[in-house]
């Protein structure tokens, strides 16, 4: 890679915008470049090293202000600033973690609104937001939550499966995914018996040595 790139060249090299790359400049995750007697702005070779670097912080979920602070510490020995990534990390995992959690008690209570929103009748207030009966209180979610169905599809509202008995709908989707195990092992079945070891309906007897 060659020295004193302008704007343009470096933006095409890692792939990112000109605005972006004066916006970490602004931010103090590369240094300020020097400027020709033009005034263009000129990278030395190492700040592709450095974005990229920047680039997959961001896709690893850590913010602009953690990746400056890594930047930003005190040069030390090759295994101290691991540790200094890996102690970043471990904390950004945690909070995954937890995310992880908070978007799986969401999704639970989505399907309590979604299962309550094809039963329940139609609000008789207005159009959407005119009042909250639109939307389910903190009680009703939980008694909802209880009712999300088998085979981690959701019943229909109609259908016996949907309050914890055998599924007795077509329409339902978890009668339809019944449907298609049946049929995928019926399949299946009839291709081991249709394959070698069998000649139409004859058993072919195989051959033995006198030695």
């Amino acid at each position: 890679m060659k020295s004193g790139m302008r704007i343009g060249e470096l933006a095409k090299a890692v792939g990112i915008s000109t605005s972006a790359l004066r916006y970490y400049e602004e931010a103090g995750l590369i240094g300020a470049p020097k400027r020709t007697d033009s005034g263009y702005r000129t990278y030395p070779a190492e700040a592709v090293g450095r974005i990229q670097f920047v680039q997959r912080a961001k896709a690893l979920g850590l913010t602009l202000r953690e990746v400056r602070n890594l930047l930003s510490s005190q040069e030390a020995e090759v295994g101290e600033e691991r540790d200094r990534v890996r102690h970043l990390v471990a904390h950004k995992l945690a909070e995954t973690k937890e995310r992880v959690g908070e978007l799986q008690s969401l999704e639970r209570e989505l399907e309590s609104l979604y299962l309550r929103l094809l039963r329940a009748p139609d609000p008789g207030c207005g159009h959407i937001g005119a009042c909250a009966c639109w939307l389910p209180t903190e009680e009703e979610v939980k008694h909802m939550a209880k009712e999300v169905a088998c085979c981690g599809e959701l019943c229909c509202p109609g259908c016996s499966c949907s309050e914890g008995g055998p599924c007795d709908c077509p329409d339902c989707p978890c009668n339809a995914a019944t449907q298609a195990r049946t049929q995928t092992t019926t399949a299946t079945a009839a291709g081991a018996e249709s394959g070698t070891g069998r000649v139409g309906n004859r058993i072919p007897v195989l051959a033995t040595s006198n030695r």
